[in-house]
């Protein structure tokens, strides 16, 4: 199984970057809710939240297909690379 390990330290720091934006934004919510703040508002932040994990979900997945393609032209394929690939897609979709 490729751990985050193995991503690319600018991807990691990425990453990173991007989830304490979303932990910001979730905290930004839970501030509304209490405020009574009304639901279009709270659903306009609600969607891009998602979308921001989305986003950061798109980076792990980008970098370990990467990681997987230059296996391959290496020569190096791992016989359990196309399950790991298909599980990855899976919990992404």
């Amino acid at each position: 199984m490729t751990k985050t390990t193995e991503l690319g330290q600018e991807t990691v720091e990425n990453i990173l970057k991007r989830l304490r934006r979303i932990e910001g934004q979730v905290r930004g919510l839970q501030k509304m809710v209490a405020e009574g703040r009304p639901c279009d508002e709270v659903l306009t932040q609600m969607t891009a939240t998602k979308k921001a994990m989305e986003a950061a979900a798109t980076l792990i997945l980008e970098e370990f297909l990467n990681i997987c393609a230059a296996g391959v032209s290496e020569g190096k394929v791992d016989p359990k690379k196309p399950g790991e690939i298909a599980t990855m897609l899976k919990k992404f979709i």
